[in-house]
């Protein structure tokens, strides 16, 4: 994919010196994604505008003093961003890590604010990467889950290849990858910035909703956070197709989207985004602290950071199947949750999900819109007992989508990739139907394996918080660590719901508060670092 392809961000200054070197740090933070066009005043700005019009080539933003007069350009949906308030303090364009509180701070915020609604919009028809392998590849479906899920809009080139064939992804900016980890691809792209210290007030443990709702708010209050995430942000909540009764959005909105608006709103705060680490211990460290430890994904680097505070919210993994040959096509035909972008490619094929609740009735609806059926496979006899009455509604009225109540998944049929399914109803009759494509959603359990006993656990392995984890002086979601909490579907008694985990991540800022007024000394250096 050539660079002339990126979507374009137009900056104007008539001071070339300035304009070169402000040019330099924006193309920095998005090379793989967007690409920096120089110009003058703002007469120079509607000649490129028209030009870029002409051919037909997207325009991201404008970073300018002075926007035209309505009607002067003729390019669609242009984002005017002024550029003088961040302009003094820019610096060199070696130094991409802006400074918390600096005017290119403001810069990189404002920019990341305009360019995440502008990619929302724009969502489906720029690809700024290319994903190129066999359909049924477990590799090829990690990277096409992982960019998905992380709001890279890429275009995928299925081959007819062995699924044990390399797996290539080509960058906007020309650069080629080759069977990348998911921690290579993550910086490749610039979704991870470097680490600004070893030491946090604030550790979040968690990037789905609970996670990014407590580091937004433990920020607010002036405290230093970084997020710690095995793999892309939303958690569960960010594969689901369409969140239809989130407070504020009358007509829903993705589960993807909902993920990176938090997460804008997180970097906006300061907070630290580290994806693709994932984490394997929490410890004591010295004078009462925790030591966070963490491996990159798909590596055998391993690091380590320390905070004041803890807040886990790993929440959960989707319930395995048990039935035989599931494990062996395990994403070459078989997947836990559900990849939005795999459904165009279930055009004119009959898809097979399994599951009851309402990540499976959204996802059954997303895939009726591509494949040639959809047939929703339900253990229980009444759909409505696990789901939302609006989803059991549509999936009644939704042509190509049926329901099989009664039944369960007895084999998975297929040497390297999923052929069939042999069906079994509750009164022991069996079928076998042909079938490419498996996607359970079955419900989850507590991600909390690894956390190896350091915390007190429910008999279902949840994390138990508040007197009944630590005694009566514990605060409300503290767990029998001190200064070690939990929020969301992790934690004991929890609903299982967006909205809760949100909730309960706000409410957990306050035990923050409080824990830093009872434990001065852990929070010398807590100051307020928010953006807002």
């Amino acid at each position: 994919m050539a660079d002339a392809a990126l979507p374009v961000i137009v900056l104007s200054d008539p001071d070339p010196l300035r304009r070169h070197d402000t040019a330099e740090l924006v193309q920095s933070w998005y090379r793989t994604s967007f690409r920096v066009l120089q110009v003058g005043g703002p007469a120079e700005v509607v000649r490129a505008l028209d030009s870029l019009a002409d051919r037909r080539v997207p325009v991201a933003a404008v970073l300018a003093d002075e926007a035209p007069a309505p009607g002067d350009a003729r390019h669609p949906g242009v984002r005017w961003l002024p550029l003088a308030r961040h302009r003094d303090a820019a610096p060199a364009a070696a130094d991409i890590t802006p400074a918390p509180g600096s005017r290119t701070e403001d810069l990189r915020g404002a920019l990341d604010d305009s360019l995440c609604t502008w990619n929302a919009d724009a969502r489906g028809e720029l690809p700024t990467a290319e994903v190129r392998g066999s359909r049924f590849s477990p590799a090829a479906y990690a990277v096409r889950d992982f960019l998905g899920r992380s709001g890279v809009i890429f275009r995928w080139l299925p081959e007819q290849e062995a699924r044990d064939a390399p797996v290539t992804v080509r960058l906007g900016d020309g650069t080629e990858m080759a069977d990348p980890s998911i921690s290579e691809l993550a910086e490749r792209l610039g979704l991870i910035r470097p680490a600004g210290q070893d030491h946090y007030d604030v550790a979040v443990i968690g990037g789905g909703p609970g996670g990014l709702s407590a580091a937004v708010y433990a920020a607010a209050e002036g405290m230093s956070v970084v997020v710690i995430e095995d793999d892309a942000p939303g958690g569960q909540a960010g594969t689901t197709s369409r969140i239809e009764n989130y407070l504020g959005f009358p007509t829903g909105l993705t589960g993807g989207d909902l993920a990176q608006r938090a997460l804008q709103q997180a970097r906006r705060a300061r907070v630290e985004w580290q994806p693709t680490r994932v984490a394997s211990r929490v410890s004591p460290a010295e004078d009462g602290r925790h030591r966070i430890d963490f491996v990159k994904a798909g590596t055998d680097e391993t690091a380590s950071v320390t905070a004041a505070a803890v807040v886990v919210a790993t929440g959960v993994d989707w319930n395995r199947l048990t039935a035989p040959g599931v494990d062996r096509l395990l994403n070459s035909g078989v997947y836990y949750g559900s990849c939005l972008s795999d459904a165009p490619s279930a055009a004119g094929e009959d898809v097979y999900m399994v599951g009851a609740g309402n990540s499976a009735g959204q996802a059954a609806l997303y895939f009726a819109r591509y494949a040639r059926t959809v047939t929703l496979l339900v253990r229980g006899t009444d759909l409505g007992a696990s789901m939302s009455d609006y989803l059991v509604r549509r999936i009644g009225r939704t042509p190509g989508l049926r329901v099989l109540l009664g039944t369960e998944v007895a084999e998975c049929l297929g040497e390297t990739t999923l052929t069939g399914l042999r069906l079994r109803e509750r009164d022991g009759r069996e079928q076998t139907v042909t079938a490419h494509c498996l996607y359970v959603l079955i419900g989850g359990h507590p991600s909390t394996d690894w956390l190896g006993g350091a915390l007190a656990l429910d008999d279902r392995g949840y994390v138990l918080t508040g007197s009944g984890a630590a005694g009566g002086d514990a605060l409300p979601m503290e767990t029998s660590v001190p200064g070690v909490f939990a929020v969301g579907d992790v934690r004991a008694g929890s609903v299982k719901r967006v909205g809760a985990a949100v909730g309960e991540g706000a409410a957990v800022a306050q035990c923050l508060v409080e824990y830093r007024r009872r434990h001065p000394t852990l929070f010398p250096d807590a100051r307020a670092v928010c953006g807002f």
